[in-house]
């Protein structure tokens, strides 16, 4: 008859639950590692949001800063000539159509049309 070693059989009964409270340890820790990520995704997309939201009020103020500083350059380039005001309470008056100007950009260099069927005489 083989005796068993008594340390063996007091191993065996530590190492037993000391590995089921690990595992159960790891599998908690990765709960909350995943819960946590989750969370910090939440909260990245919030300060998206609200990056958003203030690019578009930057744009906002922005164009409203350009429109008032181009109506101040008009403003005093003609202070300091006898034309008619072009303002009416703030607000820019458009001139007669007779009087305005279009000018056209022209695309770049086109071709010129050469027609073979003419012949100058």
């Amino acid at each position: 008859m083989i005796r068993p070693k008594a340390n063996t059989n007091m191993l065996s009964l530590l190492y037993k639950p000391l590995l089921a409270a690990c595992l159960l340890l790891g599998l908690f820790g990765l709960i909350w590692l995943r819960s946590s990520i989750v969370e910090v995704n939440y909260k990245i997309h919030d300060l998206e949001e609200k990056k958003m939201g203030a690019l578009t009020d930057m744009k906002l103020l922005l164009a409203n800063r350009a429109k008032l500083m181009s109506l101040e350059r008009i403003d005093t380039s003609l202070q300091g000539k006898t034309v008619a005001r072009r303002y009416a309470d703030n607000e820019y008056v458009f001139p007669d159509r007779i009087k305005v100007v279009h000018i056209k950009r022209s695309k770049g260099p086109a071709p010129y049309n050469v027609s073979f069927n003419r012949r100058i005489q």
